[in-house]
């Protein structure tokens, strides 16, 4: 596959979504589902802004919220660090 094939491949996944969001759209934009982030809202764990009875969605704050939420790794792979691989079994 040409170096260009890879490329329109890789632009024709990628999704725009808009500066405000839906749950739906958000729910898509956070890959997870409508239930789920429905009940992060309720819980109070992700920003939203409400709108009378809406509950739309900044693009920007769920970019910033996933930057908060990232989860650091305990280890480091380095040359003398052996891990088991499953699927040679």
């Amino acid at each position: 596959m040409g170096s260009e094939n890879v490329e329109k491949e890789k632009s024709d996944r990628q999704v725009s979504y808009p500066a405000i969001m839906s749950i739906g759209e958000a729910a898509s934009y956070l890959t997870i589902s409508k239930y789920f982030l429905y009940t992060l809202v309720k819980g109070g764990f992700v920003p939203f802004v409400k709108i009378g009875k809406r509950i739309v969605f900044r693009q920007n704050d769920l970019y910033e919220w996933l930057g908060r939420n990232v989860v650091e790794p305990v280890h480091s792979i380095t040359e003398d660090c052996e891990v088991e691989d499953d699927f040679e079994k």
